[in-house]
């Protein structure tokens, strides 16, 4: 198999999880990818709040003391099942102090700073942000074997989707878009 040189095409991009995926951690999840080289990828689920998890929850374990009265019940998503432990904030890009080289030539930028939290909840933050426990990642070749595979979907990276309010409906939202009726997907394939 001869693989595509060009392989940062899908920086900016949604992956979206095909129901024969076989794993229950990624089942109809939407992952933004923010950095795919020879070197691997990673991302973000964006639609996967953690149950029951806010910034209030987190900030109570973080050492520093942040302000982020106005942000308490903010909801913490899960990102991935790669460095769990590690909190990171995805945000717009109106907000150029955490700007890094990961996501240069992105509408968003992404750091582990907790001085956004503070800086957002006095309102000189970003307008818009995520914070997510984990990320996905994949080494070297190994997503564009699960691509070849069919067990993932590439929609257009839209920042507005990316900070919708309501993630329920991004997975079938995207899918529609992309002009494919969930209800006929299906886990197992058929036979001709």
């Amino acid at each position: 198999m001869q693989r595509n040189q060009n392989i940062s095409g899908l920086r900016g991009q949604f992956l979206l999880a095909m129901p024969s995926i076989g794993d229950t951690r990624f089942a109809r999840s939407v992952i933004y990818i923010i950095a795919h080289d020879v070197e691997g990828t990673m991302g973000f689920i964006v639609n996967q709040p953690a149950k029951g998890m806010t910034l209030g929850d987190v900030a109570r374990n973080l050492p520093n003391q942040i302000a982020t009265t106005g942000l308490m019940k903010l909801p913490v998503y899960f990102g991935g099942p790669v460095g769990g432990d590690g909190g990171y904030v995805l945000h717009s890009d109106d907000y150029a102090p955490t700007a890094s080289e990961l996501t240069d030539g992105l509408p968003i930028h992404l750091t582990q700073s907790v001085d956004i939290l503070n800086e957002a909840s006095h309102g000189r933050g970003p307008r818009h942000l995520r914070l997510f426990l984990g990320y996905t990642g994949w080494g070297p070749g190994q997503l564009e074997d699960e691509l070849q595979d069919n067990a993932w979907l590439v929609a257009p990276g839209d920042v507005d989707l990316l900070f919708s309010a309501d993630c329920s409906k991004l997975y079938s939202g995207l899918l529609a878009s992309l002009g494919i009726d969930l209800a006929i997907l299906s886990n197992d394939g058929g036979e001709a």
